[in-house]
């Protein structure tokens, strides 16, 4: 095995031990922090809500499909941990979409630099002078822990907030079904809800 694999084997052997110890932290600090959270998340989303409605009255659309709540990547590189929220029509992709908004999820991810310092100094034991790029595997490795605390952040604010009769645009603004996801800018997502038209 050549180093890039060995140093990655030793990286996902490390990281479940540090995701147990900071995700009880975490914990206990979005709790503590429950009320800006959801204050700035529904801040964003409603923000999100507004621009599609303005869109769908200037006539530039059709129908809401898809919310997409995404994880960037490039924002974890320059610590700024957001998650972007786009509003679809059934095009997806292929077009722009309705809006576009940011919630900035720092009160999840305040713990994942330090976490990446501590997996990189025990790696550090086993493979010398490592450097800036192999940190950076790390980074990739471990994301995933982080965007899960965020996607179950996200789920659960959705399981109370959709039973709210404005939370959401008007039904004749909205598609038979209106799917709502989690993933990956521009990458895989995780279907998250999918609501029927009586809500």
């Amino acid at each position: 095995m050549d180093r890039k694999e060995n140093l990655l084997n030793a990286i996902n052997k490390l990281i479940p031990e540090q995701f147990i110890k900071s995700s009880k932290l975490i914990a206990s600090y979005c709790e503590e922090n429950s009320r800006e959270m959801v204050h700035e998340f529904l801040k964003a989303f409603m923000n999100s809500k507004e621009q599609a409605m303005i869109c769908q009255d200037n006539g530039g659309k059709g129908k809401l499909s898809y919310i997409l709540f995404s994880n960037l990547y490039s924002s974890i590189f320059l610590k700024n941990y957001l998650i972007r929220i786009d509003m679809m029509d059934s095009s997806f992709y292929s077009d722009t979409a309705f809006s576009t908004s940011y919630w900035d999820a720092q009160n999840i991810y305040y713990l994942f630099e330090e976490d990446v310092k501590a997996i990189s100094k025990q790696i550090e034991t086993y493979f010398p002078r490592i450097r800036e790029y192999e940190v950076d595997y790390i980074r990739y490795a471990y994301l995933p822990y982080y965007h899960r605390i965020a996607k179950a952040f996200i789920q659960s604010m959705l399981t109370e907030a959709i039973k709210e009769e404005r939370f959401l645009p008007c039904n004749d603004r909205l598609d038979n079904q209106v799917h709502i996801l989690f993933g990956e800018y521009m990458g895989q997502a995780d279907i998250l809800y999918i609501l029927g038209k009586e809500l």
